[in-house]
């Protein structure tokens, strides 16, 4: 017995090195997709100081309004990460993403063992934690919902099983109140628990009713509490429900081949609803979801349990029309019943054969498919090589390109992802940045106005304003770098393009240099770099340690004039002469300004 457990505890040691080697090439991979603006753009979760209003306003989430959930389990272990790196260091992020797998595979272990045993417990949990299909999960940080909630429903299931006193004071429920806090599969425990009583417990329908009762009435009065928390401008972005509904039974195909086979993985799927519910694929989803119940039906109860939780898990995205129909970070929590039919499913006499191939295969395919998510580039060039009619794909290729200074490239891709998304407001604003580069101002600003006519979001103000600015036109820039900071008062850039200008028109004070020196320098290399704002900032703190400097309200003048502040460059002008009435070059910069 003593062996035994011995050895189990060196297969664990194993599998603990077998995940952390798979997902090791991924602790330097950039952020991505909603990492923008839940973390990279966020300024709530650069303070701790701000940890109390993470639970009561969604808005610290993200800095996009339309996306401010309220998962403030989320926010605060970014913030934590923010403050451990002390800047937006990645590492941090993907170190902590490792450690949440790991518990979440110790806790499926645990889980697994009264349905299957020990040893397929071990190689179900592990499976599920090198799983090609789950890096999407892992590499996407703000992913990290699916397994903060995941872990919270697995702890509630553990309690459950192994605490007669948890059972009886509904402690088991603690954990899954405080996983929801992240994210709200929370609806799904009562239905899971319910057949897990009738299959491992033998009780009678009636009898587990009662048993799922309890976490029924808690998941509603939180997914009340739960939605009433977003914030007023959140929407989940999806379409029409019908196409939605009958699009679903083939993604649930292309989720289950994808566990089986995972090839033909993409971070961003081209797939769209079905037009008509008689569509070929569409009934070949209907066919599958007929034979996955008819299965379920016959097979042993460790298979049916976990077929149930595929189902189960998958069902609130499914009925609820989301942005995209398929996302491949929706199968995380649904692979967990998956896992357990196919070790469930495995003979004795290949078991081992079998796991340590499968395992390895997987821990393989984890590692090259981190490589993918190394940063924006070879992510999308990856998106758009499986998905060539994705013009969201063929935009964010551009964006890595005209990153590296690629500018006509990066406008090649921005055209033909026109042709596909001819409506995308994101996609407008990139290409009024990219036109701005090239020293097209005219086709620049339309495509910012055309942006906003799309949807006058904090976005589409902000980099507008940003381009206003940069074309002498500071006084129109006001009015949308306001409009984006009201709208989304988390937005980092946005507050602060707002500060800067403050600061330039003598607002507030900005950046304080040591001395008079050091400001006026810098002031001096802003103007030869022709960046403006910079220039008045500089200026405007070199008049603090010496108000009396003419050549500092000269300077600032030219800084305000740039930006088109017409008339508090004048003002400077009419300073630097009081203090040097000769000067000959402010009595020339006022006459032009007249």
């Amino acid at each position: 017995m003593n062996r035994e457990r011995a050895a189990f505890a060196l297969a664990c040691a194993v599998a603990l090195v077998l995940i952390a080697a798979a997902y090791s090439n991924s602790l330097q991979n950039s952020f991505h997709f909603d990492d923008s603006h839940v973390i990279e753009s966020n300024i709530y979760i650069r303070s701790l100081e701000h940890i109390p209003r993470y639970f009561t306003d969604a808005r610290t989430f993200s800095s996009v309004p339309q996306n401010a959930t309220y998962r403030p389990l989320v926010t605060l272990t970014l913030a934590l990460d923010y403050a451990r790196a002390g800047s937006l260091d990645p590492r941090p992020f993907h170190v902590t993403q490792i450690v949440l797998m790991l518990i979440t595979g110790a806790l499926l272990v645990v889980f697994f063992m009264p349905m299957i045993g020990r040893w397929p417990s071990l190689f179900a949990a592990t499976l599920f934690c090198v799983h090609t299909a789950n890096t999407e999960t892992m590499n996407l940080i703000s992913a990290r919902s699916e397994l903060l909630s995941t872990i919270g429903l697995l702890g509630s299931f553990v309690l459950y099983q192994r605490s007669a006193f948890a059972r009886r004071t509904l402690l088991y429920l603690v954990p899954l109140a405080i996983g929801a806090l992240a994210k709200a599969p929370l609806v799904v425990f009562a239905p899971l628990l319910f057949i897990y009583a009738m299959l491992f417990e033998e009780q009678p329908p009636r009898r587990a009713l009662r048993t799922a009762l309890p976490p029924l009435i808690l998941g509603i009065a939180l997914l009340v509490f739960l939605n009433r928390m977003n914030a007023p401008e959140w929407t989940s972005g999806g379409g029409p429900a019908w196409p939605y509904l009958i699009t679903q039974p083939f993604i649930w195909l292309h989720y289950f081949r994808l566990f089986f086979l995972p090839i033909g993985l993409t971070a961003d799927t081209d797939m769209g609803s079905f037009a008509h519910w008689y569509d070929t694929r569409a009934v070949a989803g209907y066919a599958f979801v007929v034979l996955l119940v008819w299965w379920a039906w016959r097979a042993r109860p460790a298979v049916k349990f976990g077929i149930a939780w595929f189902v189960i898990a998958l069902l609130p995205t499914s009925i609820f029309p989301l942005a995209e129909v398929a996302n491949e970070h929706r199968i995380f929590f649904a692979y967990i019943g998956l896992v357990l039919a196919f070790a469930a499913l495995l003979p004795p006499r290949l078991f081992e054969a079998v796991a340590v191939v499968v395992l390895l295969v997987h821990a393989f395919g984890t590692h090259q498919r981190n490589e993918v998510w190394k940063n924006e580039e070879t992510l999308w060039a990856d998106v758009v090589a499986k998905s060539p009619g994705n013009g969201r794909a063929w935009m964010n290729y551009g964006l890595t390109r005209m990153a590296k200074g690629e500018y006509a490239a990066a406008k090649s891709d921005f055209e033909h992802a026109a042709t596909l998304t001819p409506n995308y407001s994101i996609l407008e604003i990139n290409r009024g940045i990219i036109e701005g580069e090239l020293g097209n101002p005219a086709e620049a600003e339309r495509h910012f106005r055309r942006a906003l006519e799309l949807k006058a979001d904090p976005h589409a103000h902000f980099f507008f304003a940003r381009w206003l600015v940069r074309q002498g036109r500071a006084p129109e820039a006001m009015a949308h770098v306001g409009e984006a900071v009201r709208q989304s008062p988390g937005y980092v850039e946005a507050r602060d393009l707002s500060a800067r200008l403050d600061v330039a028109l003598g607002i507030r004070n900005g950046q304080r240099w040591p001395d008079y020196a050091s400001a006026f320098q810098a002031g001096l290399l802003a103007n030869r770099n022709r960046d403006w704002l910079a220039a008045a900032e500089a200026n405007r703190d070199a008049l603090r340690h010496d108000l009396r400097s003419a050549d500092a309200h000269l300077n600032l003048g030219w800084a305000l004039a740039q930006l088109g502040f017409r008339d508090l460059a004048a003002r400077e002008y009419q300073q630097t002469l009081a203090l040097r009435p000769n000067d000959e070059r402010a009595t020339n910069n006022l006459r032009l300004l007249r």
